[in-house]
């Protein structure tokens, strides 16, 4: 079976390729019929060594430029070589440059409409051939035209086979000059920017290759050829990875009023116009991406009954799903798409891309290994071998909390909990190094302090999460544990987890004064409608050493109520009650205890750079509390935090906050900050 589909994708591929060669030399040769039908008939070669007339000379070139930029250049420089009295060297050297740009824009083509191994092998002529024409063009003042256009043909080629640092750094060269360059040569300047995640000079560039007027983009229905709208649409995304979501919205509205739904020439008028519909994808993924998730589902669920088997609007829709936070669900799209159409690439790195969030990280390894090297001129290919490479470095994770003004806990304490993954060990393991170091200075002026060492192993699978831990905490009370937890996701709604520690960190600061250990389990429930709601429900019992049963009830609702593209507001619903069957304790240890409370949260993300943002937020909590034996009384906290988002799987988080609760009949007001740590190393 794998056989035979890798027989199809190649046949496929080899199809597409061949139509395009065939569009192509038709497209020279009807050129090349209509030159030679508008010139006279060429002379014997004895004749043409002969000086020709004056009006004669002009016509002749005329006639071999007029050939050269109606699509043969390649017969227009044979032709202009036999007349060296009309064509001078720097003449010959123009028309050998229009010979290298249209090598180049057939390997563009070519790149586009295969798959095989090969795909690049005329990127590399092309290449090849501006270097050498290069090499050729003499020094000189009067030469620095040519030059020029052979170096924005090198800098095309360069872009074309992937070699993007060298193209910007060519394409930055050649900015120095005002002259401007050929469309082309923007629009490969820009797609070598996007590549490299600078979308604000990917910008730039697009911008000045929708307007430059030497060789303009044009309309054409050529199979893969350069078009206006392509450009168009990277430029929109260009839009996007920097958060310009008005610039891109009214990019959209343009293109959807100059493309109609049916083009003139078609010979079928019930066919609709192919760059129409990419104009329709494009306002349903502005709706994914400005967080519009439903109406841009929608969007695309109509476009699918129109061209059911259009890969793009398959794997649009994947990535909705995958917005959802729908890995199951996007990924079946993935590979229903990749079955209809083997050789689409997005539809491979979309699987991918659902394989690392499932923990299949056997297929997400067949997948980067099916493009390693065959692809670097693909920007989706390159983004998911970054994701790809993150997933195999190893990753630090650091919390840190510290509290202030909470007597009846403590004056003051702090805590540092940080874990070290490995990379990967045959793919699903990793072992990590666990260490927490905490202080707190109780109310009758003594201190207590817990560090606890630890080193564990971490399996994650098929949607399966687990994790053991053996560790040591330090002092006259330390003593030898073990931490336990698992999870489990079978489905993109449901998430379960359990887990058991026998020496817990989270007792209270004045029960590891007294000596004081706990041992704790705790077991979870989740269910996700999607990235917008969630329900969640969390048992815990702990034993400590004391013989006191403490036990915590929880349920949340999470809902977001406003989803912009820079501004969010979600809230959070908690109700919860704990127990304790020890009374006297020295430390806060009420009989029963419940509480309520509605917490708030406006987020409002002023900056965005590709993988990059930053966000501020600001959380408002009011609840009730009630305490056995002590009546009702009303919670509240605000806190303010940054979270700065550095690239992929590295973020950073930090806050303060002030809240304030009763404890027995004692009222405090406590001060927080916070910082979260989180990057691949």
């Amino acid at each position: 079976m794998k056989a035979s589909q890798q027989s199809r994708k190649r046949l496929r591929t080899t199809l597409k390729a061949t139509a395009l060669l065939l569009a192509l030399f038709a497209r020279e040769h009807c050129a090349a019929e209509t030159a030679a039908q508008a010139a006279p008939r060429a002379q014997p070669a004895a004749r043409m060594a002969q000086p020709a007339p004056a009006s004669g000379r002009e016509q002749l070139r005329e006639r071999i430029f007029a050939l050269a930029e109606a699509g043969s250049p390649k017969l227009a420089l044979e032709q202009a070589a036999t007349h060296p009295d009309v064509f001078a060297p720097r003449d010959l050297l123009l028309l050998e440059h229009l010979v290298v740009a249209q090598q180049i824009r057939w390997a563009r083509q070519q790149a586009s409409a295969s798959n095989d191994p090969d795909r690049l092998v005329p990127a590399d002529g092309a290449l090849a051939a501006a270097d050498a024409l290069l090499v050729r063009i003499p020094a000189g003042d009067e030469y620095d035209g040519v030059r020029r256009a052979a170096q924005a043909d090198r800098m095309t080629a360069l872009s074309v086979r992937g070699r993007m640092k060298e193209a910007t750094a060519l394409y930055e060269q050649l900015s120095l000059a005002p002259e401007p360059l050929p469309a082309a040569a923007y629009v490969a300047a820009g797609d070598a920017y996007a590549y490299l995640e600078k979308p604000d000079l990917a910008e730039h560039a697009y911008k000045q290759g929708l307007q430059s007027v030497v060789e303009p983009l044009k309309q054409t229905t050529e199979p893969y050829a350069l078009s206006l709208p392509a450009v168009q649409e990277s430029l929109f995304f260009a839009y996007l990875d920097q958060g310009h979501y008005e610039e891109a919205r009214e990019l959209v509205a343009t293109m959807a009023r100059n493309t109609p739904s049916h083009t003139d020439l078609s010979e079928d008028a019930d066919k609709i116009n192919p760059e129409y519909g990419r104009v329709k994808k494009l306002q349903a993924q502005y709706l994914l991406y400005t967080n519009h998730v439903q109406e841009g589902l929608e969007a695309l669920d109509a476009l699918r009954k129109d061209a059911p088997f259009d890969p793009s609007f398959l794997t649009a829709r994947a990535d909705g799903s995958l917005v959802l936070e729908r890995p199951y669900a996007s990924q079946s799209i993935y590979r229903q798409a990749q079955a209809d159409h083997p050789g689409d690439i997005e539809s491979l790195v979309g699987i991918g891309k659902s394989a690392l969030q499932l923990y299949q990280y056997d297929q997400a390894k067949a997948v980067a290994a099916a493009f390693d090297g065959n692809f670097p001129d693909n920007n989706s290919v390159m983004n998911f071998q970054r994701d790809y490479h993150v997933y195999e470095r190893p990753q630090l994770i650091i919390d840190a909390i510290g509290e202030r003004g909470n007597a009846v806990l403590a004056d003051q304490a702090w805590g540092v909990d940080t874990r070290l993954y490995s990379s990967p060990l045959a793919e699903y393991w990793r072992v990590f190094a666990h260490q927490y170091s905490g202080r707190a200075d109780t109310a009758d002026g003594q201190s207590v302090s817990r560090v606890r060492n630890g080193i564990g192993g971490d399996y994650r699978r098929d949607g399966w999460e687990a994790s053991a831990e053996v560790h040591q905490s330090a002092g006259g009370n330390g003593k030898t544990g073990g931490t336990g937890t698992l999870a489990f996701r079978p489905n993109d709604h449901w998430r379960f987890g359990a887990s058991a520690d026998s020496d817990d960190n989270a007792l209270p600061w004045k029960a590891y004064q007294v000596g004081v250990t706990g041992r704790t389990a705790r077991a979870s429930a989740r269910y996700s409608q999607d990235d917008a709601r969630y329900f969640n429900v969390m048992y815990g019992v702990s034993r400590y050493s004391d013989t006191n049963l403490h036990q915590e009830w929880e349920g949340t609702w999470y809902q977001r109520l406003m989803n912009q593209p820079r501004h969010q507001v979600s809230i959070w619903l908690d109700v919860g009650s704990t127990s304790n069957n020890l009374n006297n304790t020295a430390y806060f240890n009420p009989r029963r205890d419940y509480t309520a409370q509605l917490r708030t949260m406006y987020q409002w993300t002023p900056w965005r750079y590709a993988e990059k943002s930053f966000s501020q937020r600001v959380y408002a909590t009011v609840g009730g509390y009630k305490e056995d034996g002590f009546g009702d009384s009303m919670l509240w906290e605000v806190r303010l935090e940054q979270y700065w988002q550095l690239g992929r799987k590295a973020s950073l988080t930090y806050g303060v906050g002030v809240g304030s609760k009763r404890y027995d009949a004692t009222r405090e007001t406590s001060k927080l900050i916070y910082v979260n740590l989180n990057i691949p190393l």
